[in-house]
């Protein structure tokens, strides 16, 4: 097999000014950010970090299509954090080879949600509710630690209210207490273990930070009919197919086609396991199922063509 020809050439976005040059090396990271429907995020800024050294590495902008890729980084561990107006911040941690080509770091942003008053218990006095705007706003605005501190304290008063712990926990998020985070939507699910989007939230925070079993185990928690975005079952698979358990990352990939069958990007994941099986034949079917809907000028489309002619003729 010509796997070292599979690589397809990719049209880099420009990089925002880096503070330091010693990041640099051969390696590439590429992606898509999308919103929980499946589109685009345009305009998002992907954050490419050495661990521990935040003034370090580039800031990539997605374009239209919400993708984006950056070539030219060292070998190792890398913080990727994603921002954008209206959305709560996401952070991943991928490694980096210069040598073999990493899976791409799709990621799907969450809506900032607001805590209503109407969902409050009545009665509260007018400070506790302004507190309750000024978290909202905050939150919409992406001021994390405003957002968290105005929501803290309503806390002593409507410290079982549902709607207020999620919006604690998008707030924490935010910051990057990824733990706080937890300790709320635990505090939900506790409360309403029928909760979906709490647990839902939970797996997606716990995949993000590549606790794969527990994020696992969260999810198992929602029916999969529950599950309305595709991007949860084929990050775990993403996740399962690094470590190189493909059988279990080709049983997700099946989940998010099943979630979403219109949508490519499943597709060409379990196309990928499916290689890694040495299951040419319903690889194929899978890739060439990528070559029939996505955009013809798509790097997966022209990936897929690539590795259908690599493993021609293979059974």
């Amino acid at each position: 097999m010509r796997l070292a020809a599979l690589a397809a050439t990719l049209v880099l976005l420009a990089p925002l000014p880096a503070a330091a040059q010693d990041w640099k090396g051969k390696g590439r990271l590429e992606g898509r950010v999308t919103d929980p429907d499946g589109n685009p995020v345009a305009g998002a800024i992907v954050k490419l970090r050495p661990p521990g050294k935040p003034d370090q590495g580039p800031d990539v902008r997605a374009d239209s299509t919400g993708r984006w890729a950056y070539l030219g980084l060292r070998g190792g561990e890398w913080k990727i954090t994603i921002e954008a107006p209206g959305f709560v911040m996401g952070e991943t941690t991928l490694s980096v080879s210069e040598f073999l080509r990493g899976n791409p770091a799709n990621y799907m942003m969450k809506r900032v949600p607001k805590a209503q008053p109407d969902q409050a218990p009545a009665g509260l006095p007018p400070e506790i509710l302004e507190a309750v705007d000024a978290g909202n706003e905050a939150l919409a605005q992406g001021r994390w630690t405003d957002a968290s501190a105005a929501f803290e304290r309503v806390l002593p008063v409507a410290g079982d209210n549902p709607a207020l712990l999620m919006a604690l926990a998008r707030s924490y998020s935010g910051e990057g207490k990824t733990e706080k985070a937890l300790e709320m939507l635990r505090k939900i699910t506790g409360k309403e273990p029928q909760n979906g989007t709490a647990w839902v939230l939970m797996a997606s925070m716990l995949l993000e930070k590549g606790r794969l079993e527990e994020g696992r185990e969260a999810l198992e928690h929602v029916p999969q009919e529950a599950v309305t975005d595709p991007i949860v079952f084929i990050n775990i698979g993403v996740l399962f197919m690094n470590q190189k358990r493909n059988e279990e990352a080709e049983g997700y990939f099946s989940k998010a086609i099943d979630v979403a069958p219109g949508r490519f990007d499943g597709y060409y994941y379990r196309g990928l396991a499916r290689i890694g099986l040495q299951r040419y034949a319903e690889a194929r079917a899978d890739l060439s199922k990528v070559v029939e809907v996505a955009p013809a000028d798509s790097n997966e489309t022209k990936e897929s063509r690539q590795l259908l002619d690599a493993i021609k003729g293979q059974k």
